[in-house]
């Protein structure tokens, strides 16, 4: 039995001039009774009810009061685009098998149409009617402990949502609750015109407290939908893919476009130039080029440019022989010459000095290399793929980087989009690394709830696919339920807001200078070693402006 009581009949108490008024209206033609009646009334309620919770169907379903007889019912359904409602049984008709069952249910159940079939043999159908469904709800109409009717939901495809049910069981109440007002006003004046106009009297005076209910109810749907984010799991949708590169995840429209870009160089030797902000995963691409290129038997040297001292970053490149420089005890091969025959990833390209960049501009050229203290030339066969997240032209422009070696390295360049311009990948970003932290520190996690992934959603990520990396694995260790339920963003709580200091005016700014200049002069305004002088302002000046800011000797000392 519901927990919840109706508080329908403490909300159909109006005046007499109300009364007045209605039962002017209900007389006033036959045309209004048409329009103004409980079938009118159910009709609205499937309005409310389908757009919210996708419902395909409706049905009110009225008992006499031995609940033996359906008195009469009502059908309420989407047709060609609008809702309609039609009267189904007008005539008290006996209760068959199925709906002698569904009318001694005291409790809202949930029947599909394998569960008929197997009680009875045969699914529910409705009564006039020729369209089958496959998933039903039965909620029985009680007030004041009769049952009135039952009000019931049918659907082709789905079962009825948890806060559908609840909706509807509120719904329920209201429809019983009418329906006990609507009987008594019969049994005080059982006359039939005055039968009619009881009921539309009833129909009106429901019209708008019907409306104030729906609205409060679909506010605490939504409100109990903002709950129940908390607790249910976040499933991403598996998007169909074009690509081959499987540990690349991620399926917006932008990442499809370098998905097409990798596919067209799987095969090709072509130089490649990789663009993109820190934590955009630039490694991660040059490796899937690699994988799929006729190299990928070889190995992939990876290079840091800003890692490696200027000093030393030759070496590293080309290698060095035997006493070239102090410290080098013995022949040292360099990273080209390890990645023969396949590939070199150079790793933030545009912090190369400018010396080093000639040389590796002859290495493109002349597909040769000198070590370091060498007299001989050594030819290598390398593919060089290259990442920076500068803005190599404007680095050229400002004479940092070689305009002939970025025109050697920007042969192919591919550019990847920054994690707040591919917000649709985030979550199947999310889960992949929770995934794969769950399973490292061998723990069981389900996912993220829905307000956890609208909280990821609306953070801008300057750190990119890095940061949310690094974000996940902290709350996978911190997480103390099987579903993370929230997440705490550093530098973007409210907590964190709380702790910066506050903005100083500018009188507040020009009186700590002062006052700290004063400090650091033991006091002394004027003289070779006085606050003015350091100031930059004549000694008056400064003594205006210290009376000004409220400013004496005793802040000093």
């Amino acid at each position: 039995m519901r927990q919840q009581e109706s508080d329908f009949t403490s909300s159909v108490n109006v005046d007499a001039k109300a009364n007045s008024y209605f039962e002017e209206q209900a007389g006033a033609t036959a045309e209004v009774e048409k329009k103004i009646s409980l079938r009118a009334l159910f009709e609205g309620v499937l309005a409310k009810l389908g757009p919210l919770f996708s419902i395909d169907c409706a049905a009110l379903v009225l008992y006499n009061e031995e609940m033996n007889h359906i008195t009469r019912a009502y059908l309420s359904e989407l047709v060609s685009g609008k809702i309609s409602c039609v009267e189904t049984i007008s005539d008290p008709v006996s209760l068959s098998l199925i709906t002698k069952e569904i009318s001694g249910f005291d409790f809202p159940v949930l029947k599909s149409r394998q569960d008929w079939i197997d009680d009875f043999g045969e699914n529910h159908c409705l009564t006039n009617h020729p369209i089958e469904y496959h998933f039903h709800c039965y909620i029985p109409l009680e007030h004041n402990g009769r049952i009135w009717g039952t009000f019931e939901l049918h659907n082709h495809n789905r079962e009825l949502s948890a806060e559908g049910l609840t909706f509807c069981c509120n719904m329920a109440d209201f429809l019983a609750g009418l329906l006990a007002v609507m009987a008594d006003k019969n049994m005080a004046d059982p006359a039939p015109a005055k039968h009619h106009a009881a009921e539309n009297i009833i129909a009106l005076q429901s019209a708008s407290i019907f409306e104030e209910k729906t609205r409060l109810l679909e506010n605490e749907i939504e409100a109990l939908k903002e709950q129940l984010a908390e607790f249910q799991v976040f499933k991403p949708e598996e998007a169909s893919e074009i690509h081959n590169h499987t540990h690349i995840v991620g399926s917006s429209p932008e990442m499809q476009q370098v998905y097409k870009l990798l596919n067209r160089i799987s095969n090709s030797e072509t130089t490649v130039l990789i663009l993109g902000e820190t934590g955009t995963g630039k490694e991660l691409i040059a490796k899937s080029i690699h994988d799929s290129s006729g190299r990928s038997q070889k190995a992939m040297v990876k290079v840091n440019c800003a890692a490696i001292p200027p000093n030393l970053i030759e070496s590293e490149l080309f290698g060095h022989e035997k006493g070239s420089f102090t410290g080098a005890t013995e022949r040292r091969i360099g990273k080209f010459e390890q990645a023969h025959k396949g590939t070199i990833f150079l790793d933030e390209i545009g912090e190369l000095p400018l010396d080093l960049q000639v040389k590796l501009l002859r290495v493109l050229q002349e597909k040769e290399i000198e070590r370091v203290g060498g007299k001989t030339t050594i030819s290598t066969d390398v593919r060089i793929i290259s990442a920076t997240n500068r803005n190599l032209l404007a680095e050229v422009e400002a004479g940092r980087f070689r305009r002939d070696l970025f025109y050697r390295l920007n042969v192919f360049p591919v550019s990847l989009p920054a994690l707040r311009d591919r917000k649709t990948d985030i979550a199947l970003l999310a889960t992949f690394f929770l995934k794969k932290f769950a399973q490292k520190s061998n723990r069981t996690l389900e996912g993220f709830s829905k307000k956890a992934i609208s909280t990821m959603m609306a953070y801008s990520w300057p750190g990119n696919v890095r940061e949310l990396e690094h974000l996940v694995e902290r709350h996978v260790v911190m997480a103390q339920g099987a579903i993370i339920k929230e997440v705490e963003i550093p530098g973007n709580t409210e907590q964190s807001l709380s702790v910066i200091a506050p903005v100083k005016t500018i009188f507040e700014n020009e009186r700590d200078h002062i006052f700290a200049v004063l400090e650091l002069c033991n006091g002394k305004i004027s003289g070779a070693n006085g606050a003015a002088k350091l100031l930059g302002v004549p000694a008056t000046t400064l003594n205006s402006k210290i009376k000004r800011l409220g400013l004496a000797k005793r802040h000093v000392f």
